[in-house]
């Protein structure tokens, strides 16, 4: 029997190689070398592979942002969080192909599914800043939605003027004027980094039935 990792990494090649469209379940079986009935006896179409594809990226990226932030003694701020999620966007092929390169992509494969009811975002939303204001991270003057917002155009504006050759000045320089505008000052940031542990665990489960 195929192994699934094997199919999904099929699947992930043609997705970032070829597009979405070159996406069918017969390419899937010639990438992987199977003959297509062992890719339908798992996915009945390419787009549940996909759907399967990308709630596995989804949750590797998230992985390593959570880990990034554990290991960082300043992870609990929300300059810290922000700057591990554009990395992490930036940093992984297939995730850059999806939330940068061909964003359609990601669009065409959550209005085709119908089991996964979330769509996956690299935004930092209004009400992970007010839980992080909450537990005295962000600072308490400032307006979540309204930085929300912004950092939704900065990351949109990114993504539509890349590829950039000074990435890294680009993403530090964001953080920095989060560091500065938004940050709260405090010695202890175990709290917030709780807080995006918890967000981050919804976020990538997957509601099924909806």
């Amino acid at each position: 029997m195929t192994d699934v990792e094997v199919i999904l990494d099929a699947a992930s090649d043609i997705l970032m190689n070829d597009g979405y469209s070159a996406v069918t379940l017969a390419s899937i079986a010639s990438r992987a070398r199977v003959d297509v009935d062992e890719v339908s006896d798992m996915f009945p179409t390419a787009n549940d592979a996909m759907v399967a594809m990308l709630n596995r990226e989804f949750h590797g990226m998230y992985g390593v942002v959570v880990q990034n932030i554990e290991r960082d003694p300043r992870g609990g701020l929300l300059s810290r969080m922000y700057t591990y999620i554009l990395s992490a966007v930036y940093e992984r092929p297939l995730a850059k192909t999806l939330f940068v390169i061909d964003r359609e992509a990601l669009n065409s494969i959550m209005r085709n599914s119908h089991s996964y009811s979330y769509t996956p975002t690299v935004g930092i939303r209004g009400e992970l800043i007010e839980a992080l204001q909450e537990v005295g991270m962000v600072r308490s003057d400032v307006d979540a939605r309204m930085v929300s917002s912004v950092l939704s155009a900065c990351s949109a504006g990114l993504a539509l003027t890349a590829p950039h050759d000074d990435l890294g000045l680009i993403i530090d320089g964001l953080s920095t004027l989060l560091s500065r505008g938004v940050d709260a000052d405090v010695d202890d940031t175990s709290p917030g980094k709780a807080v995006f542990f918890d967000w981050a665990t919804k976020l990538a489960t997957p509601r099924s039935g909806d």
